[in-house]
């Protein structure tokens, strides 16, 4: 599984998981060791071999073929309109 150190540089070294779940950088806990965290790719749509947008199959609920690894991101929450 690929990490990242907080300012976003990929560490693909040895790691340790801490007993309250943290994982760090190296193949011992030291004063050098830094927190990692997971890399979460961003969500892509899928493309048939022309290169236009695949739409969701709805035969198929449990799988969304529209984005690349069958799910889609959630939606964004909309801001309310304040009231003058």
């Amino acid at each position: 599984m690929p990490y990242q150190f907080n300012d976003g540089e990929v560490y693909d070294g040895p790691t340790i998981t801490l007993p309250d779940g943290r994982v760090v950088s190296g193949a011992t806990f030291t004063p050098e060791s830094r927190r990692l965290y997971e890399v979460v790719p961003e969500p892509v749509r899928a493309r048939n071999d022309v290169g236009r947008l695949v739409a969701d199959d709805k035969a198929t609920p449990e799988v969304n073929e529209a984005w690349v690894g069958g799910k889609a991101p959630k939606k964004k929450k909309r801001a309310s309109k304040k009231k003058a």
